[in-house]
């Protein structure tokens, strides 16, 4: 009797221990899954993170691409040209004639002096007449007649030009290094008789007269080596340097002279001055009353040294 109540309660302990046993592993299986659940979810809102940043960044990247595009567009287009008479002020009651002075006229007025390259194109948008200098030396004045814009001739001799109006065309006036569109071409007139047209800066390609000196004539003999004729008429020593004899001059014919050189200016034996010319070829200054000429020049134009009496 004893041993079957024996047997009978280990039975019934021995069934508690693995029921709590099973209830112990189906928490830990419970906890487990849940933990795997959880990296799952960690492990998919990284990705989704991940793709979020990703396609921000490549929205970023085609917003910048596409800004740069655009400033490449921006950078390639032209600006249209600005009006050169812009904040311009002019004077009233004048305009530049055919002989090129100031001349008084109640009705008109004229801009300054306004840089112009011949190797352009410019454009006046109303009637008004266009005067041509090289430096301050007059060249000739052309009229552009009526209606709409004109494009203004081109001449190779000049470096600025004025620009006269009526003062009832001065609102509508523009100027632009540019030819514009609908410009006509060839409308110009020259109002400046041939007697006044001055020469301007001396066009190489135009140059064609009489060489009255240079190189086949070096020698020497014809020369004064070693020395300049300063501004006072005295001849002073200068390295490199050298004088050519004396070379007649009429202040009535136009000589030119093709490398920078000083050229001084005597009438017989009397000493006028001595003008200094930068750049070359150029023009020689006239000198009224002057019957000669010595000219001082480095020797290392020896070889490119002409003097020429232009036709």
């Amino acid at each position: 009797m004893r041993l079957l109540l024996f047997i009978i309660l280990s039975g019934i302990i021995l069934g508690g221990c693995n029921q709590e046993q099973q209830a112990e592993d189906e928490s830990t299986s419970g906890e487990l899954a849940s933990e795997e659940n959880t990296g799952e979810n960690s492990e998919t809102e990284e990705e989704a993170v991940e793709e979020s940043d990703n396609q921000s960044e490549s929205e970023e990247e085609t917003e910048d691409s596409s800004a740069e595009g655009n400033g490449d567009s921006v950078e390639s287009e032209e600006e249209p040209p600005e009006d050169l008479l812009g904040g311009m002020s002019f004077k009233e009651g004048y305009w530049i004639n055919y002989k090129g002075e100031d001349d008084s006229r109640n009705h008109m007025m004229r801009s300054d002096y306004i840089n112009y390259n011949p190797d352009k194109e410019y454009t006046v948008t109303v009637a008004s007449y266009v005067s041509y200098y090289y430096g301050e030396e007059f060249i000739k004045t052309n009229s552009y007649g009526h209606g709409g814009p004109k494009v203004i001739e081109k001449v190779p001799e000049a470096d600025r030009v004025v620009i006269s109006v009526e003062k009832v065309r001065a609102d509508e006036l523009e100027f632009y290094d540019a030819a514009m569109e609908d410009a006509v071409e060839d409308e110009e007139m020259n109002t400046t008789p041939e007697e006044f047209v001055g020469r301007g800066r001396l066009v190489e390609e135009n140059l064609s007269g009489q060489i009255m000196f240079g190189q086949e004539f070096l020698s020497e003999d014809n020369l004064m080596q070693g020395e300049v004729i300063d501004e006072n008429g005295n001849f002073t020593e200068a390295e490199g340097h050298a004088v050519t004899e004396e070379l007649e001059y009429d202040p009535s014919e136009s000589y030119a002279i093709t490398v920078p050189a000083s050229i001084s200016y005597y009438r017989g034996s009397e000493f006028i001055e001595t003008v200094e010319i930068e750049e070359a070829p150029a023009y020689i200054p006239v000198v009224d009353g002057a019957n000669y000429i010595n000219i001082s020049f480095d020797e290392e134009f020896i070889y490119e040294l002409n003097i020429i009496e232009v036709e």
